[in-house]
């Protein structure tokens, strides 16, 4: 439910509160996707130096009991240690195998063909990091494009792909671009194609540090995570730009991370006939689709083999985000993003929506004898509103947390105020009550919020003020 109040003057926010995480966390299976046998501790050892480490749940237990006798555990000569986080466990987001081999549609739905030429003879290189299984750059399709990476798994210098499906991300990126665009491989997957949040945050920070300026990560898992979700911003504050799989669970993106981020470009997959791929996960976070289904491209050994996952559709618009990055060096994250949703396909409902995002990624109209063109293509594409004030996010919220909307005056009779609260698109059931001669209003749910899920509280004061803040709530 909702109710409007009155109100005529700029509000502020007042979320007064503090939280903090203990160290309750059960031992779980590490073969399921959002379960764990790691978590992620902050050490201080005898000198009270402070590290963030990732630990196994057995030694974590063998610790607190006193028992702990393997001395090359960093717990070993720990003073104190404080659990901030499961370290969670993310897979790559791909479909079983498909038999045989179909011709590959992919590249000519996206349009690449006449902007891929158009960009061969640029002399800047754009390096596009690809987080995930590793690949195989010895694989001939793939010479000439790949510079150094890392093994964050095995922690060399070495990040050969050990499963297959990093190496046919690659081979994505690589059909999609000019030979000046690069791919830096980092393994932080295992031969099943899981991987923890701490390595994929390694991985991250090192492709920002090395000179990637694009990341495509085709992987999901449940459980948000805050520690991959600050290696995300890392990344964007150093404007790189992030691109992940939506996900292959015929699910909401709301359960799943980092696809239901709002701050990176999600992707769901298309099939040849433009249809949202059934296995496509959909939702509030998706931004655009792009070809997913029966895609052909390279994996270890020299060969190729037919894919289908969100997984194939992340490098279609990862590739075109480093070209549009290769013809304009200096645009930022913000420009690249309004123009892979310019130059789309429009499907499903007009305009944005929870399956498509905002269409199919296609950029064959853009002039390539005037690619100046390009910026005033980007003039016609709408601005985020400035209307819209954006509050703090918080993150670690309790369930059964209570807002505090406060103001500088009482409430009066003349101007109304509206306040929402949304998980993905999902308006929620909210109670708003306010007691006279108090200028605020507490905002709480009718049941208690998820645990480990992203919220959105919307606060619109009469026709001129937009407010937002978006929270994420703990475990517990």
């Amino acid at each position: 439910m909702r109710k409007n109040f009155l109100i005529a003057v700029v509000l502020v926010l007042s979320i007064a509160f503090w939280s903090s995480v203990n160290g309750e966390i059960a031992v779980a299976s590490s073969n399921f996707t959002g379960e764990t046998d790691r978590v992620i501790v902050n050490l201080v050892d005898k000198k009270g130096d402070e590290t963030v480490e990732s630990i196994s749940l057995n030694d974590l237990e063998k610790f607190n009991e006193g028992r702990l006798s393997n001395k090359s555990s960093v717990l070993y000569s720990a003073q104190d240690v404080e659990v901030l986080q499961p370290d969670f466990i993310r897979t790559i987001a791909l479909e079983d195998p498909t038999s045989g081999k179909a011709a590959s549609w992919g590249t000519e739905r996206v349009g690449i063909k006449n902007f891929k030429i158009s960009l061969a003879a640029t002399k800047r290189n754009v390096i596009v990091a690809v987080i995930d299984t590793g690949v195989d750059y010895t694989h001939p399709f793939l010479a000439g494009r790949i510079v150094d990476g890392y093994d964050f798994v095995a922690n060399d210098t070495d990040p050969m792909d050990v499963h297959f499906h990093g190496t046919h991300v690659a081979g994505i990126i690589a059909e999609t671009t000019p030979a000046n665009v690069k791919i830096m491989p980092i393994r932080v997957m295992d031969e099943q194609g899981n991987g923890y949040d701490s390595d994929v945050a390694k991985g991250i920070q090192f492709a920002v540090d090395h000179g990637a300026t694009i990341i495509n990560m085709s992987f999901a898992g449940e459980g948000y995570s805050q520690y991959l979700a600050d290696a995300i911003n890392y990344a964007l504050s150093k404007n790189v730009l992030v691109i992940v799989a939506a996900g292959n669970e015929s699910a909401s993106t709301d359960n799943y991370f980092p696809a239901s981020n709002q701050k990176v470009i999600v992707v769901s997959a298309t099939d040849i006939a433009d249809n949202v791929a059934s296995f496509s996960n959909t939702g509030a976070a998706i931004d655009v689709s792009a070809p997913g289904v029966n895609i052909v491209s390279s994996v270890p050994g020299g060969n190729y083999k037919n894919l289908s996952g969100t997984s194939m559709a992340a490098p279609y618009v990862s590739g075109i985000a480093a070209m549009l990055k290769l013809e304009g060096s200096n645009r930022s994250n913000l420009v690249i993003e309004r123009l892979l949703k310019q130059y789309v396909d429009d499907r499903g409902a007009a305009g944005w929506d929870p399956q498509y995002g905002e269409g199919i990624v296609n950029i064959a109209s853009i002039d390539v004898d005037n690619v100046s063109n390009v910026k005033e293509e980007l003039k016609k594409v709408p601005v985020p509103s400035s209307d819209v004030i954006t509050l703090p996010e918080y993150k670690d919220v309790p369930l059964n947390k209570k807002w505090t909307v406060a103001f500088n005056r009482l409430l009066t009779g003349r101007d109304t105020i509206d306040v929402k609260v949304y998980m993905g698109s999902s308006e929620i059931p909210i109670q708003l009550t306010s007691q006279a001669g108090k200028k605020e209003i507490i905002v709480s749910a009718n049941e208690q919020y998820r645990p480990n899920t992203a919220y959105r509280l919307v606060i619109l004061s009469g026709n001129k003020y937009k407010y937002e803040m978006h929270f994420v709530t703990g475990s517990k």
